[in-house]
């Protein structure tokens, strides 16, 4: 019993990434915006500046939001036929989602670390680069929920209504990611509540038997008989 429950385990690490998101937050009301002066991203990046810990914690969060995308797709793959991409595209547009915000890292840690307050133009520079890194990420990861929904809701590899949510939030992310502003801030909720809510039900849900996976092939051997 114990051996069923550590093999599903790896699904449930996908919820460390949403409640990192939401335990470290975006920052109080006087966070840079894209309207923020250089002078003021400098004062404020200098005034709330980030431990080193926090960037490993972070590194951490990704690498299980990583295996979860994989936990993902072996679900939605053992459900697709041969020729479907869903579960390729999912995957794939995770990886480069994550490896956009990762290479924003350098800056963001340049600007957060400082121990002198920063030239503004460099201040704003070095937010602009993880701002622009934040928006790209999240346009990218709305094409791989775009993914899962399209995959989940033909080929029920996880639930209908899970893929059909992750369908919703995708629609949402492009135009507010697009827009800016306030606007990204309901859709990201929305994202980490739905990867935390995914890794619970992947967990209890457990992985595919082979009796249900690859439907279409058993369905082309009944046929043949």
């Amino acid at each position: 019993m114990s051996s069923k429950w550590i093999g599903r385990s790896p699904a449930l690490i996908g919820a460390i990434f949403p409640v990192f998101g939401f335990i470290r937050g975006g920052g109080d009301d006087s966070a840079p915006t894209a309207s923020s002066s250089g002078a003021q991203i400098a004062t404020y990046a200098y005034h709330h500046g980030l431990p080193n810990s926090l960037y490993y914690v972070e590194l951490g969060a990704f690498l299980a939001l990583m295996v979860f995308s994989i936990v993902l797709y072996s679900r939605l793959r053992s459900a697709e036929p041969r020729g479907a991409i869903g579960a390729i595209v999912m995957v794939a547009a995770s990886v480069v989602s994550v490896a956009i915000k990762l290479g924003s890292f350098p800056a963001v840690y340049a600007l957060y670390s400082s121990s002198v307050q920063l030239d503004p133009g460099v201040a704003r520079a070095l937010w602009v680069l993880g701002e622009f890194a934040f928006t790209v990420s999240m346009l990218v990861q709305a094409l791989s929920l775009g993914a899962v929904a399209a995959s989940g809701l033909l080929y029920a590899g996880i639930p209908r209504w899970l893929a059909g949510t992750a369908g919703v939030i995708a629609v949402a992310m492009v135009p507010a990611f697009i827009l800016g502003g306030n606007f990204p801030v309901a859709p990201t909720l929305a994202w980490f509540l739905w990867l935390a809510v995914a890794s619970v039900t992947l967990f209890a849900q457990g992985p595919r038997t082979d009796s249900e996976s690859q439907p279409s092939a058993r369905a082309m051997a009944a046929g043949a008989v």
